[in-house]
Formats: C-alpha cells, sequence, structure tokens
C-alpha cells in the first residue's frame, strides 16, 4: 500500500484505506473500492489529501490495530489515559445482541403535521434548541444524560420540523452553533425525523426517530479533543480510535434508563453499510437496525454539504449524487429514494452557480436524473444529463 497524490489517481485504482470526511469520521468510500471517475470527482470536490492505494489488487486489507502510542503524543495536559483504557475495555468485552428492527406502518397517516407557516425553527423553538445545547454541555462536562429533557425538546419540536418538506429550508434556518457535534445531530434530528415522515413512521416512531438523531454520535464525547478536533486530516491510527465512538454511544445509552434498545442500536450501527463494509461489526443489508439506515444518509449528507474551517461544502446536488451512486450498495435503496426526490421537488426556480463559474436557474429535472438538472443561463440551455463535465457548485 502506498500514498499517492490526487493527480496520481486513476481509474481502477484500489483503494488501500478509507477515503473518511474532514471530521475523520464520516467513511465516503470504504477500503477495496475500486475508483471509477465518479470517485475521483468526489475525492476532488471534497479536497481529499491522505489517499492510499494498492500496489496489487491481491494484496490483503487488514484492518489496523489501534495504536495508542502513536497517538498520545499529541495528547493535551491533563489528558485521562486511565479513563480512555477503560473505557476501551468496557466495549471490548460488550456482547452486542442481534438488534430487533423497528416495525413499520408505512400506510398510515400521520397525525403530527401541526405548526405555524415558516417561522424558522431556531427562533419558535429557541428554548428548546439552547436548552438540548446544554444537555450535550452536561454530558460532555459531568456524563450524565438526561432524557427525559431530550424527549420533551424533540416533543415541541418536532410538529415545525416535519411539517414543511422543503429540507434544505429547515437546514439553513438552524443558527449555526460552534459546537459542531450539537450542530450535526440537531441537522441529523431533521432531516432523519422528515425522512421517517416520508416513510410512513408512526408519530411515536418519528418522535423515537429524532431522539436517536440527536443522541446517534453521542460516542464522539469519548474521543480525546486533541483527536476529535484536530485542524486536519487524522492518521490512520487516529481514525482507528474514531471508529470506536458508535460502540462508545451504545455504551453510554446502554447505562441510560429509558434509553430504548432502537436508540441504542441507531447508535452502534450508523455505521455500518448495506453490503459489510461497515464498521463496528461489518453487518449487512437486514443485520442493520431501520432507523440507523435512515441516520447513516443523513449523516454523511450533512457532513458533505456543512461547511467546516477546513473544509468547503459541495453542493446538496453532488451530496445527492453520492447518496445516489451509493444506494442499494452502502445505503438503504428505499431511503436513498425517498431522499433525493423529495431533494428534487424543491430544486426547480432556485438560482445556481455550476463549476464552469456561470450563474443559472434550474427549470427542470428528469425524474430519472433528479440530480442532473436542466439549468438556464441567460438564453442558453444546459443539460447536465448530457454535459457531465459540469456541476452545480452552489445551490441558492
Amino acid at each position: 500500500m502506498r500514498k499517492v497524490e490526487f493527480n496520481q489517481l486513476v481509474e481502477g485504482m484500489i483503494l488501500g484505506a478509507p477515503i473518511v470526511d474532514a471530521e475523520g469520521i464520516v467513511e465516503l468510500l470504504s477500503a477495496g473500492t475500486r475508483l471509477t471517475h465518479r470517485h475521483i470527482a468526489l475525492i476532488n470536490r471534497i479536497g481529499i489529501l491522505d489517499i492510499f492505494v494498492l500496489d496489487d489488487e491481491n494484496e490483503i486489507i487488514k484492518a489496523n490495530a489501534l495504536n495508542l502510542q502513536k497517538i498520545i503524543h499529541n495528547a493535551d495536559d491533563g489528558f485521562d489515559m486511565d479513563k480512555l483504557l477503560k473505557d476501551l475495555e468496557e466495549i471490548e468485552n460488550q456482547i452486542y445482541e442481534p438488534a430487533q428492527r423497528s416495525i413499520v406502518n408505512r400506510n398510515m397517516e400521520i397525525n403530527v403535521l401541526t405548526g405555524e407557516g415558516n417561522i424558522p425553527i431556531d427562533i419558535k423553538h429557541e428554548k428548546a434548541i439552547e436548552d438540548t445545547k446544554a444537555i450535550f454541555e452536561e454530558i460532555r462536562s459531568a456524563g450524565e444524560l438526561d432524557l427525559n429533557r431530550i424527549r420533551r425538546n424533540v416533543e415541541e419540536t418536532l410538529p415545525d420540523m416535519v411539517r414543511n418538506n422543503d429540507v434544505l429550508m429547515r437546514l439553513n434556518q438552524l443558527k449555526e452553533s460552534d459546537d459542531y457535534t450539537f450542530q450535526h445531530s440537531m441537522r441529523v434530528s431533521i432531516l432523519a425525523t422528515m425522512i421517517g415522515k416520508w416513510l410512513g413512521y408512526t408519530q411515536e416512531e418519528l418522535l423515537e426517530l429524532g431522539e436517536a438523531g440527536l443522541l446517534f454520535d453521542i460516542g464522539k464525547l469519548n474521543i480525546p479533543d486533541f483527536v476529535l478536533k484536530k485542524p486536519s486530516n487524522v492518521t490512520l491510527d487516529e481514525y482507528e480510535l474514531i471508529k470506536k465512538h458508535a460502540q462508545f454511544g451504545y455504551s453510554i445509552l446502554l447505562k441510560t434508563k429509558g434509553v430504548t434498545t432502537n436508540i441504542k442500536y441507531a447508535a452502534l450501527h450508523h455505521h455500518e453499510r448495506m453490503d459489510g463494509s461497515g464498521y463496528p461489526l461489518r453487518l449487512r443489508d437486514s443485520q442493520i437496525h431501520d432507523y440507523a439506515k435512515i441516520i447513516m444518509v443523513c449523516d454523511v449528507f450533512d457532513a458533505l454539504i456543512t461547511d467546516r474551517p477546513y473544509k468547503k461544502a459541495i453542493s446538496p446536488l453532488l451530496a445527492a449524487d453520492y447518496i445516489s451512486w451509493s444506494s442499494g450498495k452502502l445505503f438503504d435503496s428505499e431511503v436513498c429514494y425517498v431522499l433525493i426526490k423529495r431533494l428534487s421537488d424543491f430544486f426547480v426556480g432556485k438560482s445556481v452557480i455550476l463549476s464552469n463559474g456561470q450563474e443559472g436557474k434550474i427549470i427542470y429535472v428528469d425524474a430519472n436524473y433528479p440530480t442532473r438538472p436542466i439549468v438556464q443561463v441567460g438564453e442558453k440551455f444546459i443539460d447536465l444529463t448530457k454535459d457531465r463535465s459540469i456541476n452545480v457548485e452552489v445551490l441558492m
């Protein structure tokens, strides 16, 4: 296995290490992926620097053993090594029972679609959102999770989260927070709840899914800040530690009174993938909990469309393109279809900036190619299904 520069990538190369987002958490392409031109375009678009490929396609890809000694030399003063070792020992000894999949009535009418107009979520529910952020801070400082407060806040905000189908508008209504874990969890909770609504989830299931969306990444709180908040790409050794956050989250929720099995397994399974290439348990298809199948798509989609200090967001259309490429292989095809279909309903009429620098407006979306619209630029019409060299760079 060797490290290569982006300009050395060619179709057919096989990844020797996973491609992850700027946080070093969301796995976008797994080790063993044979690169296509679309994969290479994605790597270029999100500015990945650490790219490893196999010299021989028969080379065996082995998971890195967790080597703490290669990690802790960057530790902050006062880093509690004993706690980290205790947390790791706890999850290594954990026995995971098969998850009971949620049973969803896809035809049940939803009765929670109340709410008033398009008042921004963060104004109408400022108190509930600030209280949720305070809960995250309390978990970080005291290690205690108040599930009843989480539930009350989800119950208060849920109607307005799901009333308006314009999911991008809803995500953009949230004020930016310097706490990325909190902000990302709020956005995933909103997006997951809306997908649950489109899939026909009941009111009770939507509430539970909203809670799962808030808590799925809680295990990040057990990852040392000097690793989690590293200002540049993580090393392979650091990535092995970060991958433990799914198990840490399950462990935290297992010890929290009142947390349902569905929420626990949403946290444990949200990095699994349909083809078995995910982590931590390498589960496949029906072994993965339904909530996790929704949350994993929301997790990746939001990570791609959100600006970070050291990573520029990509447009929702490019992110949807990635979700579409991965449908049926990495992600549940029904979840992907519902998200992309609903997103495309709101693309028509949106102003855009194309990758060639031109500005225009989306005038038509073909249902067969929902992420490749027809864009009007002045008097000219550009059909992105025919001109694959151009992408929508910015959606306004």
